[in-house]
């Protein structure tokens, strides 16, 4: 028997994406205090919702992203994982203008 080595990397399931707005206060104050650093924001049903929701993040428009204000302080990068469809938020810092 031949075995391949592969890389398998170990890692939790994702959670609920934060949904309330102080959940998504308490995540945005987390990731400030890591800049730089990726973190899972969640697992949506849709890729729509996915892209939609890593959107919302970026532009900061919508009173529930506030916690991200202002635009352009933090990245959200959607991903397609293994037939999840994923949200990857990081704190960039600066500012809208």
């Amino acid at each position: 028997m031949n075995a391949r080595a592969i890389t398998v990397r170990f890692d939790e399931p994702a959670h609920d994406p934060f949904r309330r707005l102080e959940s998504r206060q308490a995540f945005a104050d987390a990731l400030r205090s890591r800049p730089g650093a990726w973190a899972l924001l969640g697992k949506f049903v849709t890729p729509g919702a996915m892209r939609q929701h890593a959107y919302e993040i970026r532009t900061a428009r919508d009173p529930k992203d506030q916690p991200f204000a202002p635009a352009g302080a933090f990245e959200a990068e959607s991903q397609s994982v293994c037939g999840e469809y994923r949200v990857y938020v990081r704190y960039v810092g600066g500012d809208a203008s």
